[in-house]
């Protein structure tokens, strides 16, 4: 009898368990869905794009990624400095930027040569070729020809050529990539996908020049206004993609997520209804980044927390900003525009953040921030459909 009694009992925790595990993984599933409509699908064809997935093919954001740095000069502007003293421009920065606003899910292992190659063709050659596609891979492909005998190209996942920061006719330093095996840089069987060149603008910028054309290795676009006077229109001082002299670098938390440093479970997806929700500072580490509100098949609504932490201690004024990202528009038009909860015509958006009390609008959804600590903002959100 008491053998029965044991099995029965035996039985019934294993259906309650079973039971539970099958809420939890209906729980999973449905969690995942909802996800599923704040993640903007690409619809840009090309190399540059928000939206996910992230860009296929080209540099990788997780993990190590190997960067091999050469320091070029030419027979009209000779390198009069030392390639040592050309590279603590952008180390340790780069490096410790991207361990920073990737919670340490990606490290820039930068590896340089330490020789100066000549480049066969004077710097006013190069100062118009660099900005097209072919000359530009055939620039950086010249270069890796120069030091191949001496460097191992084989697990190289960007090239990175620094020019002699003299030569004024390379006015600024592009990105080139391509998902595209036949448009690679070849060298050691190793096809790279992409390829970073400084120009003068090194000299001003400094070593945060780096992480914003690295961001286009990856796939992001730009977010400063092209065509235009007011190139700050869009995102103001927020974003390095926006500007190099941005007060608050740290990329954008949905593009922290497309390139896999924010989990699903740190974004908190709100299709509708008013929820309240704590989010911690974006320049922290753990917790719940970003509240995400999809508005049409192209745009969400971001909401998120910035602070005078690291990177970002120049910021202006902290608290909850609220930006808007669109995966129709290119990059140049706006794809992120941040929205001012204040009364300003800055173009720096420097009161752009909202603090305790303070509520902004945007079409059906009502953003209220009900409490501010030291390293996070509770917000209200309501969302009428």
């Amino acid at each position: 009898m008491k053998r029965i009694i044991i099995y029965l009992l035996l039985l019934t925790i294993c259906s309650v368990s079973c039971k539970q595990d099958k809420k939890s993984e209906l729980a999973k599933e449905q969690d995942k869905s909802e996800k599923a409509i704040c993640k903007l699908p690409r619809i840009i064809e090309g190399d540059i794009s928000l939206g996910f997935p992230k860009v296929e093919g080209l540099a990788p954001s997780l993990g190590k990624v190997n960067m091999t740095v050469l320091f070029t000069d030419f027979n009209d502007v000779p390198a009069e400095t030392s390639t040592d003293s050309v590279f603590s421009i952008i180390n340790p920065l780069a490096p410790n930027f991207f361990e920073e606003v990737s919670y340490g899910k990606m490290e820039l292992n930068l590896q340089p040569h330490f020789e100066w190659l000549r480049l066969s063709k004077p710097s006013e050659y190069y100062g118009t070729a660099i900005y097209r596609g072919q000359p530009h891979l055939d620039f950086i492909q010249e270069a890796v020809d120069l030091a191949n005998e001496k460097v191992d190209f084989s697990e190289t996942d960007i090239v990175l050529v620094i020019n002699n920061p003299l030569a004024k006719a390379l006015r600024q330093g592009p990105t080139f990539k391509s998902s595209n095996p036949e448009y690679h840089i070849k060298a050691d069987g190793a096809s790279i996908p992409t390829g970073i060149t400084s120009g003068y603008d090194l000299n001003y910028w400094g070593g945060i020049w780096l992480p914003h054309e690295t961001g286009h290795t990856f796939g992001l676009p730009d977010l400063y206004h092209f065509g235009s006077e007011k190139l700050n229109r869009y995102v103001g001082t927020f974003g390095l993609m926006g500007t190099c002299d941005a007060k608050a670098p740290g990329y954008f938390a949905y593009e922290r997520w497309i390139l896999g440093w924010l989990e699903d479970s740190q974004i908190h997806c709100l299709a509708n209804g008013e929820q309240t929700i704590e989010i911690e500072a974006l320049e922290t580490l753990g917790g719940t980044k970003a509240v995400v509100v999809p508005i049409d098949s192209t745009r969400v609504l971001t909401i998120e927390s910035r602070r005078k932490i690291g990177f970002d201690k120049d910021l202006s004024k902290e608290g909850v900003l609220v930006y808007v990202v669109n995966t129709e528009l290119p990059g140049g038009s706006g794809p992120i525009q941040v929205k001012p909860g204040m009364k300003s015509n800055d173009e720096f958006l420097e009161d752009a953040p909202l603090t305790k009390e303070e509520t902004y609008t945007f079409e059906n959804v009502i953003v209220k921030v009900v409490e501010s600590n030291k390293e996070s903002d509770k917000v209200k959100v309501i969302v009428n459909k």
